[in-house]
C-alpha cells in the first residue's frame, strides 16, 4: 500500500517539479536562443528581452502561477542573477 501511495505522489508532483521557475545561479546561456529554450524548459516561456544596468533581463511568464516575471542574466557567463515579479 505504501509503494503504490508513494508512486501515486511521485506521478502527480513530477509534472510540477518539470515546471519550477530557475534559479538563482542555474546557467541558462548567453545566446538569446539558448536563453529562451532554457527558460521555457524551466516553465517560463519568454515575451521580450531587455537591457538593463548591464544585465539582459528576460521578461517570462511563470506558467506555474501566470505571473509575470523578471529574470536577470549575466550577459558574460549565462547565469541568472536575480528573479523578481515583472512591476
Amino acid at each position: 500500500m505504501q509503494k503504490l501511495l508513494l508512486s501515486l505522489a511521485l506521478a502527480t508532483l513530477a509534472p510540477m517539479a518539470a515546471m519550477a521557475m530557475p534559479a538563482v545561479g542555474d546557467m541558462v546561456g548567453t545566446a538569446p536562443d539558448a536563453v529562451k529554450a532554457a527558460l521555457e524548459a524551466a516553465g517560463c516561456p519568454v515575451d521580450e528581452f531587455e537591457a538593463e544596468d548591464g544585465k539582459v533581463e528576460a521578461v517570462c511568464t511563470d506558467a506555474a502561477t501566470g505571473k509575470g516575471m523578471e529574470v536577470a542574466i549575466d550577459p558574460a557567463t549565462g547565469l541568472v542573477t536575480e528573479i523578481k515579479a515583472k512591476d
